[in-house]
């Protein structure tokens, strides 16, 4: 199926750069789904440490690989911006790929608006309790900025999500390092009596979704049917490093784990190296924040862009920015929905993201279903090109 012609496809207007090497992606990925182990500490107190190990180990097999496998196949056939919308519209016509849009546009205010609240959080264990119109003005503050890289340029928000990866990554490196003598090999003597599957399976699954938002952003990929295979792959490996490792390390060195709860990480920081380790992981955490936002803001920006250009969204949202190329309209009302979302709280944002989320994600693998086994054939946009 051919995508409509629209006025942006003129000449004279600006088109979206292909900035995004390996490299970036990774990186970006790396945001999409994880920023570090943070947020893992309520599947300990829920499970225990060796069912949260072994979900640790599985789940990319299950769950990781194959979203980021077809994420990969996918934009590399469909290499445009916009990613899921493009391809539920191919496999299944203009009105399911309306509907996968406006799916995963709604659900990412809400998950947005996550990253914002979290850095807040974090700040609070640095600073102490604030009130709620200064925790608004914070989070909206560091939206603002974060919208402010993203209208730059797509080139600057790969360079920017490289850098909050290496600073996330450096303090729990250290962490793994310094406690590596007290891993314990195998098992941990008793699990808790009842286990809060709910909680654990909520957890675990929130933090290895967003694997399909890599995809959004294919048509500023440079070289997709080289970059996307490799770059998902390396994506994989690194999320689940940066998920294992630590919490290896952690649950061997702080044992009492009915208290692992959000936030625990700090602590288990300045139990193995002092308290400056413990304010590293915590610094660590807000830029991590940030780094969350800014790859999501990014790639969901594209949704309402790409719903735009085939005609299912105003116009406006269409618009790229004449210098940088970015769809900067669609990038500030996304901010503005994530400053009204802020005064919610984790708990609630998290509910009505996950439940939003496995609706569209449900449509994106019918979609690589459809196209594979059913229709092999098909044929794809025109800026498309066949995968291999």
């Amino acid at each position: 199926m051919t995508a409509p012609n629209s006025a942006s496809n003129d000449l004279s207007f600006p088109r979206p750069r292909r900035a995004l090497n390996c490299t970036s992606l990774v990186a970006l990925t790396f945001f999409c789904v994880a920023g570090g182990a943070f947020g893992l500490e309520d599947a300990v107190g829920a499970a225990g440490p060796l069912i949260t190990i072994a979900a640790i180990l599985i789940l990319p097999w299950l769950w990781s690989f194959p979203t980021a496998l077809m994420t990969a196949e996918l934009s590399v056939a469909m290499p445009e911006d916009g990613g899921y919308v493009i391809w539920v519209e191919t496999a299944f016509g203009r009105f399911w790929g309306f509907l996968e849009g406006w799916l995963s546009w709604l659900c990412s205010f809400a998950d947005n608006a996550l990253y914002p609240v979290m850095f807040v959080d974090y700040l609070a264990y640095l600073r102490g309790d604030m009130g709620l119109a200064e925790r608004w003005l914070i989070g909206a503050a560091m939206t603002a900025s974060m919208t402010w890289l993203n209208i730059r340029g797509i080139r600057l928000v790969g360079a920017a999500s490289v850098t909050f990866t290496l600073f996330v990554l450096a303090p729990f490196a250290v962490l793994v390092v310094m406690g590596s003598s007290q891993i314990r090999a195998i098992p941990w003597p008793a699990e808790p009596a009842t286990v809060d599957w709910a909680l654990l399976l909520s957890v675990v699954l929130w933090n290895t979704s967003g694997w399909d938002n890599a995809g959004c952003c294919a048509g500023e990929v440079d070289k997709p049917n080289r970059t996307y295979p490799r770059g998902m792959t390396l994506s994989v490996l690194l999320v689940t490093l940066a998920y294992l490792l630590p919490m290896w390390v952690g649950v061997s060195v702080s044992t009492d784990w009915s208290s692992w709860k959000e936030g625990y990480f700090p602590k288990v920081a300045a139990q193995i190296g002092g308290n400056w380790l413990g304010a590293w992981l915590t610094i660590a955490g807000l830029v991590s924040a940030m780094g969350l936002l800014n790859a999501l803001l990014c790639t969901s920006s594209r949704v309402p862009y790409a719903m735009a250009e085939r005609g299912t969204m105003p116009r406006i949202f269409a618009t790229l920015h004449r210098r940088h190329a970015t769809p900067w309209f669609a990038v500030l009302v996304n901010s503005i929905g994530v400053a009204c979302l802020i005064p919610f709280s984790f708990k609630d944002l998290i509910q009505v993201d996950m439940f939003i989320y496995a609706l569209a994600l449900i449509l994106e693998f019918a979609s690589l279903v459809w196209l594979r086994v059913l229709r092999p054939d098909a044929e794809l946009p025109e800026a498309g090109i066949q995968s291999a």
